[in-house]
């Protein structure tokens, strides 16, 4: 599938809202990291911006980028190396936080040089590792052959030496390539992404570069490029002494492999990283090979570890489990207790947050120390959801800075300690990052979805509709072409339940896909139906009286529902008109302070209700938000319900309703074409209609535990 999207989508993306840039906005071009410094430094009358990242260990500069980008452009790579070193990351004048001086001169690249020189003595540098990227390799080449005292390291990337034009030939083409940019400025940048960007499947980078551009304008990249032709680092990079490391891909169109090899023939000394089939940004297509890179060239291997002989080895499994809500690692723990009895002799080690973080601890499960390093997904979530309307597609494209350091952080600990086995429940992090990286899997692998396949919700939008086919075609090349970097591959459900629609035009169908890639475990419940059937009992321990009708409202583990549950609270009191005896628990989740709410009579709100699947299995009615965990638990014990999925959101409004329609539970409701009294009106007959669910299966976590099983007794192999 092409890649490059056209010039149109390029005007589309630019009209696209970009978080973090107005001034009154900004607090850190990242999510899952927030700078330790921050501020200007006022250089010949204008300001340029910087941040500072991590408080110890050696100082790492990145040189400004030229202005067709600003410093969010290394948002996958920054969390990660901010553990690792101080980094510096800076705007060039007109992008990002920087001024947008109007005076030409202002964008020579002497201005600019004299800029990260000053930013650099303003913090007190003494001695720093620097990164020069693209055209800013010139600023990073020239400091380290001007301050031979400060440069620890030099790396370049995509970089040239020189932007001379020798004759009258280039410089006549340069003139034509700037009108062309005046002229009509989204289409060059869909030619210049496009050029940058080889690499099959980086509709990311993609449109990451065409945002980032359009944070400024074809007058302000007219300026930079008139006062940047002639530069010439020849010379300084002669005079580099210290350790230097190349990296380009020899598929670069924007700056060819040549020149970064004529930079290696400059400073002798220098090491070669040459990225195969790669194009002009692997910080960005490539992150996990650019900070494996980058931290092994300036900090060397690790210094201390310790190494077990085999036989002494306890078997050891680490579970990795989805942190959205507590659904994913109840039915993990459902499944691992399962593991454990074919098993009594392995060690679970579970890696994931809270929500999900703070259930295992009260489980008494051991998280491994490591998850303190994780980045939350919720903040994520939360960031792009508007009222009661999540594009999951879009929140999970949206996330590559959250993956990217997740995943390292992951990929740390494996080099550091062994594991027989890594099950990942939709460890899609993981799973990505190792088929982009086969070289870093160590061990046997296990991967759970309980869902196939992106799917476009708005059909109509060519964006979208590509974008999805696109993920999804990456998927399907990297499952083909490394089919043993996933050991297993279970499907949390039933053949019936995955939906039959194509991955895309030209696409497999979803169905036909996952019968050959995965085996079907049924639905994991993380409980026995039969064990909460006595829900007089289960009322009376959990502080419900007989004779009260009792409503649960709950909307997972982010902030995402608070709309809806705001919603539910006004419409309560209609309710309790109708039912005098109503009482209506609100479950807001850790993320969403409990007075977010008016005192109601009858009305309680929990930020945190430990196993609520026994509430819910003894409540006369459950709203919720729409999730597949909650849904599933609610028609395994026969409960009535309403669910609301949030609008947009491809897995709630199709995965799940076309699974709960297999079970004759689909309840949904549209949140958007509801009022607080209609909603009221439904909640009320719902909690008197007859409950015909067909039966959940009861087998599903030990028919997975078993699959798991056989990996980490080797028979899968042997097949």
């Amino acid at each position: 599938m092409k890649h490059s999207i056209p010039a149109s989508l390029a005007r589309v993306v630019g009209e696209l809202p970009e978080p973090g840039l107005l001034p009154e906005e900004h607090r850190s071009p990242f999510e899952t990291v927030e700078p330790a410094t921050e501020g200007f430094v006022d250089h010949d009358g204008v300001k340029v911006a910087y941040s500072t990242w991590g408080t110890s260990r050696p100082w790492l500069a990145f040189a400004p980028f030229f202005q067709f980008g600003h410093m969010r452009g290394l948002r996958a790579v920054v969390p990660t190396l901010g553990r690792r070193f101080r980094v510096i990351t800076i705007d060039g004048l007109g992008n990002g936080r920087s001024d947008r001086p109007q005076d030409p001169d202002a964008y020579g690249f002497e201005r600019i040089y004299q800029g990260f020189v000053a930013v650099l003595d303003v913090l007190g540098v003494d001695r720093v590792a620097l990164v020069g990227i693209s055209a800013a390799a010139q600023l990073a080449i020239r400091f380290a052959g001007e301050y031979p005292e400060r440069a620890t390291h030099l790396l370049v990337c995509g970089g040239l030496p020189h932007m001379r034009l020798d004759n009258e030939k280039f410089a006549a083409a340069a003139e034509r390539d700037i009108a062309r940019m005046l002229e009509d400025w989204p289409r060059y940048l869909d030619e210049f992404m496009t050029a940058a960007a080889t690499e099959p499947h980086s509709t990311k980078v993609f449109e990451d570069g065409v945002r980032h551009a359009w944070a400024t304008n074809a007058q302000v990249i007219e300026k930079c490029r008139r006062g940047w032709l002639g530069t010439d680092v020849r010379v300084f990079a002669t005079q580099v002494s210290c350790p230097t490391l190349i990296i380009h891909g020899d598929h670069d169109a924007t700056v060819p492999l040549a020149l970064g090899k004529s930079i290696g023939k400059l400073i002798p000394h220098a090491r070669m990283l040459t990225i195969g089939a790669g194009g002009h940004l692997p910080f960005s297509r490539d992150p996990v090979q650019f900070i494996r890179a980058a931290t092994e060239f300036v900090i060397g291997p690790m210094t201390e570890r310790t190494w077990v002989r085999s036989l002494n080895r306890k078997k050891r499994a680490l579970f990795i489990s989805s942190p959205i809500g507590l659904g994913h690692v109840q039915r993990d723990l459902a499944i691992a207790r399962e593991l454990r009895k074919l098993h009594g002799d392995v060690e679970i080690d579970w890696f994931t947050v809270d929500p999900a973080a703070r259930y295992l601890l009260n489980e008494g499960e051991r998280l491994h120390p490591a998850t303190e390093k994780l980045a939350n997904e919720s903040r994520h979530f939360e960031s792009v959801a508007g009222e009661h309307d999540l594009n999951a597609f879009f929140a999970l494209r949206t996330m590559d800075e959250v993956m990217t350091a997740n995943f390292m952080t992951f990929a740390d600990l494996m080099e550091a300690e062994h594991y027989d086995l890594v099950i990942g429940d939709e460890a899609w992090d993981v799973d990505y990052y190792y088929h982009e990286n086969p070289e870093l899997k160590r061990q046997p692998f296990v991967f759970l979805t309980d869902f196939v396949g992106c799917v476009p919700m708005n059909k109509e939008d060519e964006r979208e509709a590509y974008l999805c086919a696109d993920r999804n075609a990456q998927m399907l090349e990297h499952v083909g072409r490394y089919p043993y970097l996933r050991d297993r591959a279970i499907f949390v459900g039933n053949r019936d339940d995955v939906v039959e629609d194509p991955f895309g035009p030209g696409l497999p169908g979803i169905r036909e896909w996952t019968d050959r890639n995965f085996c079907y475990c049924g639905y994991c419940l993380p409980f026995d139906p039969a064990a909460l059937a006595d829900t007089e009992r289960l009322r009376a321990r959990h502080g419900y009286r007989p004779d009260e009708k009792v409503v649960i409202a709950s909307v997972g583990g982010t902030a995402v529902g608070r709309p809806l549950l705001q919603r539910i609270a006004a419409a309560f009191p209609r309710m309790k008109a109708a039912e005098p005896g109503l009482r209506l628990v609100l479950v807001t989740g850790p993320r969403l302070p409990a007075d977010t709410f008016a005192e109601q009579p009858g009305l309680e709100v929990r930020p945190y209700v430990h196993n609520l699947y026994e509430h819910l299995a003894c409540c006369d009615l459950a709203l919720v938000q729409g999730g597949l965990s909650t849904c599933m638990e609610l028609v395994a014990t026969g409960r009535r319900f309403l669910s609301f999925p949030l609008r947009n959101h491809f897995e709630q409004c199709v995965h799940v309703r076309r699974r709960l329609f297999n079970y004759g539970a689909d309840h949904s409701v549209n949140y958007h074409e509801t009022t607080p009294d209609e909603l009221a009106d439904r909640a009320l007959q719902a909690m008197h209609r007859p409950v015909r669910y067909r039966p959940v299966e009861t087998d599903g976590a030990a028919r997975a535990a078993a699959r798991i099983a056989e990996v980490l007794e080797n028979r899968w192999w042997a097949r």
